[in-house]
């Protein structure tokens, strides 16, 4: 679910009403004493004198008791009263002056409203015991999302685990920009710009397997496109939790899922660089229930067409992405689909100078290679989760991704420069056919219990993965 619900316990108001006959029901909503109101039938005797016999006892009793005696309205949290004695009262008193005498000493008081009732209200000094809320919250409107399931497998804290969650007002084009800022991650060798290669922590390399969609590996070279909500970082050796790979970490895209409640947005982009070089793009999200059935929808369309910031080359590039959610009282299923086609600039960057070890004393934007460097393929990425609750301790995952992308790159590759003469060496080289599949699955179980007073969480799965990497014709 893309939006994450954050749970309390909350103190929910409960009233009860009394009848004049002395008794007393205790109530407990969660766990935790409700608020009570006891009434009489007088709607103003706050100003009469009473014969009041209170015997010593429980506080809360004892209030019961007074206000049907003294026939008002007398309404409070049950917290400021349980677990407290009073010292009772015997004799003849108002309303306000039994009050006072059954309340001394509390740490509550009651305050006389102007319909003639009376309200408990806790002193200052007054210290009450912790009390749980619950609440539910959107994900999608705070910067500090508040677990890290789709990442760990679990629904640990973020201040649990060595994460950095970071994506938002950035915009960003690709994960490069996106973690641009995240401490332990830098760029490697991103094959001319057409895939994405983060080193954390000093390991990495392209198709290294620890880039993620929902917490699932992909092989296609780009995995940030518009259907991303967050980006979740997991650094240090618990990458070890996705299999064979380098202990610097795992890389997670966590994808827009359908919403019950209705969202549609458009949003346009433009670009220009000098000498006649721009560009435009723009995106579509929608989502929203479809009737009354538990179901929600998403659709993600994006379309990028521009001018490359150098001398030549075409960026495109194209989603759609439709997928459909099932929300049920313990269950809930996503299933999505993305469809990407694109066209990259295959630019391997400016030669140096072998005197210098410099780059050529030309202008940044001059590429010394052909128009024709460029890759072209597609990608297609399918994911289903399931995830059920048995009960508030147990819950399971059962996760499935098949992905495959298909590209043909060409290049003129730079081999040597004579700074004498300004001769460049070049050799051309393509790869055709480039076929690579990996299909993913995952199932696990979770769970707390108790063993001699110690809570103790337990998390039991299994993963299979199968990935292929082909290439048809290595021209070189």
């Amino acid at each position: 679910m893309d939006a994450s619900t954050m749970h309390f316990h909350k103190r929910r108001p409960f009233y009860l009403s009394l009848t004049p006959l002395a008794m007393i029901i205790p109530l407990t909503v969660g766990g935790v004493s409700a608020s009570w109101v006891s009434t009489a039938s007088a709607t103003d005797a706050s100003a009469l004198t009473h014969r009041f016999s209170i015997e010593k006892g429980p506080l809360t009793g004892q209030l019961v008791r007074f206000a049907q005696q003294a026939g008002i309205e007398l309404a409070g949290n049950a917290a400021y009263t349980d677990g407290k004695v009073g010292p009772g009262l015997d004799g003849n008193y108002s309303a306000t002056e039994g009050l006072t005498v059954l309340l001394a000493g509390s740490g509550i008081f009651a305050a006389q409203q102007s319909n003639g009732s009376y309200t408990l209200v806790a002193s200052e000094s007054m210290e009450l015991r912790a009390t749980q809320v619950e609440a539910n919250s959107d994900r999608s409107t705070s910067y500090q999302p508040t677990g890290a399931s789709s990442i760990l497998h679990s629904d640990r804290s973020t201040l649990e685990v060595p994460q950095v969650v970071v994506l938002r007002d950035q915009k960003p084009r690709n994960l490069d920009d996106a973690l641009a800022n995240t401490s332990g991650i830098t760029q490697g060798n991103t094959l001319a710009a057409t895939q994405d290669t983060l080193m954390k922590r000093g390991f990495g390399g392209n198709r290294d397997g620890s880039i993620m969609h929902n917490g699932m590996p992909i092989v296609q070279g780009r995995g940030l496109s518009a259907t991303a909500d967050s980006v979740e970082v997991l650094k240090g050796p618990a990458s070890l939790l996705y299999g064979i790979m380098d202990p610097g970490g795992v890389v997670n895209v966590v994808s827009k899922r359908p919403q019950l409640e209705s969202y549609n947005a458009i949003s346009g982009r433009a670009s220009a660089y000098a000498h006649g070089r721009d560009g435009s793009g723009g995106s579509f999200d929608s989502t929203g229930g479809l009737g009354d059935s538990r179901l929600a929808y998403r659709m993600v369309m994006d379309y990028e067409d521009e001018d490359y910031w150098r001398n030549f080359g075409i960026h495109r590039e194209s989603l759609v992405a439709p997928s459909l959610a099932w929300y049920g009282d313990t269950t809930q299923v996503v299933l999505s689909y993305e469809h990407r086609e694109f066209l990259y600039p295959f630019d391997r960057g400016t030669a140096l100078d072998p005197r210098t070890n410099h780059p050529l004393d030309i202008p940044r934007t001059r590429r010394l290679d052909e128009p024709f460097n460029e890759m072209e393929g597609r990608s297609d990425l399918t994911q289903l989760s399931v995830d059920h609750q048995f009960n508030d301790n147990w819950k399971s995952h059962f996760g499935y991704s098949w992905n495959r992308e298909t590209y043909d790159a060409n290049q003129l590759r730079i081999n040597a420069i004579n700074a004498a003469t300004g001769a460049v060496t070049r050799s051309n080289d393509a790869t055709h056919g480039a076929v690579s599949t990996d299909s993913f699955a995952i199932a696990d179980l979770e769970g707390t219990f108790q063993i001699a007073g110690f809570q103790n969480d337990l998390q039991v799965g299994v993963d299979d993965e199968k990935r292929k990497i082909f290439r048809s014709d290595l021209l070189r």
